[in-house]
């Protein structure tokens, strides 16, 4: 540690309790020195608590699976843990980040994961709107087979999606999006660009002030298959492949999930699996 004038560390010394002055302000703390028992008041005006790093999971050991330092393990990118039914969120389960403010992303998830849980065992009715008979698109199998072309880079929907994933040789990258999601407004436009079969702008880097994008370097757009997935319009699919969160890309290659990628990363991130992999 470095020589600070102004920072006194109190080696084997516990806090007792807070000392307040008439006006009952903080103007103290009462510690004790562990060793001898010796009790003092050290003047403060102000307590900040470090509360450390043990999971409170006690009442969990043997009922779920737990990591050697007690937090319960999770499936990659989900909040379902070693028992059916059974979710975990926050600080219980992530010794990295813990109390950052992903606690309460933590917490949004595992609630998403119960809802859609409990509908699976018919425990949860959902309700949706009425789509009104004008509002409907919905396309006959035949045009989306007809329209359908192997050679093309980018496609949408379930049927280029098992197509591609049971007969493409090409590294395979699924973009799963949602109307509602801020993030996937502005991908979509941006991997649609001009309707061109590439794969020339899946790099993204979010900004507090805008997007920036950044063309895959063009030698990948003939190693890679894209396909954009609206986990509204094909539920089915986004279960079967427990996304639980949009935007997220998954990549496949020979039938086999290499990864899982959740929100927007940088172009590096991109560009360093599709080119280990193409």
């Amino acid at each position: 540690m470095q020589d600070s004038s102004n920072i006194t560390v109190h080696f084997n010394t516990e806090t007792v309790d807070v000392v307040s002055n008439s006006k009952g302000q903080i103007s103290g703390i009462l510690i004790r020195t562990v060793d001898t028992g010796e009790e003092s008041v050290l003047e403060a005006k102000g307590l900040f608590y470090g509360i450390g790093h043990s999971p409170n999971s006690k009442l969990l050991e043997g009922q779920v699976e737990l990591d050697s330092a007690g937090y319960i393990l999770v499936k990659e990118s989900t909040a379902k843990t070693s028992v059916e039914g059974v979710f975990a969120a926050g600080d219980v389960q992530d010794h990295e980040w813990r109390q950052a403010v992903t606690a309460a992303g933590s917490g949004c998830l595992a609630a998403l994961s119960v809802e859609r849980y409990l509908t699976s065992k018919n425990l949860l009715v959902e309700f949706h709107q009425p789509q009104a008979e004008d509002d409907k698109k919905e396309l006959m199998e035949k045009d989306v087979q007809e329209s359908f072309d192997i050679t093309y880079v980018k496609h949408k929907g379930q049927y280029a999606l098992r197509k591609l994933y049971h007969e493409s040789p090409r590294l395979l990258c699924v973009l799963y999006t949602s109307p509602s999601c801020g993030p996937c407004r502005t991908l979509k436009p941006i991997l649609s660009k001009d309707n061109r079969p590439t794969l020339d702008s899946l790099a993204i880097i979010l900004t507090a002030q805008s997007v920036v994008v950044q063309q895959v370097i063009d030698e990948f757009d003939q190693h890679v298959h894209f396909v954009e997935i609206d986990i509204t319009e094909d539920p089915e699919i986004a279960e079967a492949a427990e996304i639980m969160g949009t935007p997220c890309v998954q990549f496949f290659k020979n039938k086999e999930m290499l990864r899982t990628i959740s929100g927007v990363k940088m172009k590096r991130e991109y560009r360093e699996l599709i080119g280990a992999n193409k």
